[in-house]
């Protein structure tokens, strides 16, 4: 675990990441990493000084299993889990769409493809376990964690695709809504997810817009290192 700003670690691997966001004693764990990962994330909480009952909850940007992998452990535990509501029923298993890319849609033969992609099915991504209960949260709510951060529905790479707003930091948790990494090649920057990887390639492109005034001068990806720049600036570049 590493710090990537005041108050916030990121976790994961070269090809994924969530986060670690302390407020006080508090802490809020953005996204949920891969399945296997529940040592990682409590050996990094006491590197950073606190302990796994200080979680006040994980909000999940989406539910694919590189960001929704820990949940059911957390659930297990009965720590609180919350997902965008239009994103309920993929946490919940109930789901009859497409629900992530397949393996046999992917360029496995690509070394920088295995590269980035090995770690994460490792810690389990591949092997993802749903929940008998989920939170929910809608567009725009300001949710009662440590953080503050504010919900901003950004459908597209799924239906309930969300990202968090800290306006009082200045730092946007992105998820894959706007990464800076390409899991296919070697890009770096603001960037779009490769269109295999989203729902609604389309729908994810467009729903950039209402990121495009937030005030933020940090965007924490799930995939890719932090960028500093406003969201109008990454939008720019993501677009171009």
């Amino acid at each position: 675990m590493r710090q990537v700003a005041d108050n916030v670690h990121v976790l994961g691997s070269r090809g994924h990441n969530f986060y670690v966001l302390t407020d006080g004693d508090q802490v809020t764990v953005i996204d949920a990493g891969c399945k296997r990962e529940w040592p990682k994330l409590v050996s990094g909480l006491e590197a950073a000084g606190v302990r796994l009952e200080q979680v006040a909850g994980f909000m999940i940007t989406h539910v694919h299993g590189d960001h929704f992998g820990l949940a059911k452990e957390a659930n297990r535990r009965d720590m609180r889990v919350a997902v965008h509501e239009a994103d309920e029923s993929r946490a919940l298993g109930t789901y009859t769409g497409r629900f992530a890319v397949e393996a046999s849609e992917l360029p496995v033969l690509k070394p920088r493809v295995l590269w980035n992609m090995l770690p994460m099915v490792l810690s389990g991504v591949t092997s993802l376990e749903f929940l008998d209960h989920v939170e929910t949260f809608d567009d725009g709510q300001h949710l009662d964690v440590p953080g503050n951060p504010v919900a901003v529905h950004t459908p597209g790479h799924t239906e309930g695709h969300a990202m968090f707003h800290c306006p009082d930091v200045g730092i946007l948790f992105t998820g894959d809504g706007l990464v800076t990494m390409d899991l296919l090649g070697p890009r770096k920057g603001p960037q779009m997810m490769a269109d295999l990887f989203s729902l609604d390639p389309e729908q994810a492109v467009a729903s950039l817009d209402r990121i495009v005034e937030l005030e933020a001068d940090l965007l924490l990806p799930g995939h890719g290192a932090p960028w500093a720049g406003s969201p109008a600036e990454a939008v720019s570049l993501a677009r171009a």
